[in-house]
């Protein structure tokens, strides 16, 4: 994560939450900082570590930082969910569009991938259910799109079970709504006949 990046999660949410301010307590010493607090939780997230692990750079108690995590993600979908966390609107739909068009691939909305993410901390009595084989490693299937600015416009967990690329296709809200009629509306023609609705690769 680029520095500014984070000062600016951490900055923004110490304003929309007093958790993330540094506060003395009733003796007069200062608490944790918000650095602490959001490194806590940024940690747990991106390293799958437990809550005690982080206590020996960043200085905080299990407890403490298991708080941290709640609170840093109702924080961040609180205040940047409407941005970052939300569907394409129309102009977002016109991005897209003129990013493919100038591609050369016209009224593509996007690229979908699937990926086998390992799931190193799976509880035991689900094992069997994330398994690929009978001695894989637990995984959990992963469907994303993302547009040429990385911004992840689409992401999909897939349920437990035989987690392969058609059952979580099956499972995906981007094809959903294709079938409910709620997809953008895509006007384009190819050899003639007239499509009403982009395509992903």
């Amino acid at each position: 994560m680029h520095k500014h990046v984070f000062l600016r999660i951490v900055t923004t949410l110490g304003h929309h939450d007093e958790y993330f301010q540094m506060r003395a307590d009733a003796t007069g010493k200062m608490g944790l900082s918000p650095l602490q607090k959001c490194t806590a939780a940024i940690c747990m997230l991106v390293y799958g570590s437990p809550a005690d692990i982080v206590d020996k750079y960043v200085r905080i108690g299990e407890s403490t930082t298991v708080e941290c995590l709640d609170r840093f993600a109702r924080g961040v979908n609180e205040v940047f969910g409407a941005e970052y966390l939300r569907r394409p609107n129309n102009n977002d739909v016109d991005h897209l569009l003129q990013t493919g068009e100038a591609r050369n691939f016209p009224s593509i909305l996007g690229s979908i991938d699937c990926m086998h993410w390992e799931w190193k901390n799976c509880p035991v009595a689900w094992k069997g259910q994330f398994c690929r084989g009978d001695h894989g490693k637990p995984t959990i299937m992963l469907e994303a799109m993302a547009s040429q600015d990385l911004w992840i416009w689409h992401a999909l967990f897939g349920i437990a079970g035989s987690n392969n690329d058609i059952n979580v296709l099956n499972q995906s809200n981007v094809f959903n709504d294709i079938l409910e009629g709620q997809a953008p509306t895509v006007q384009y023609t190819v050899n003639r006949t007239p499509y009403h609705m982009g395509y992903y690769i």
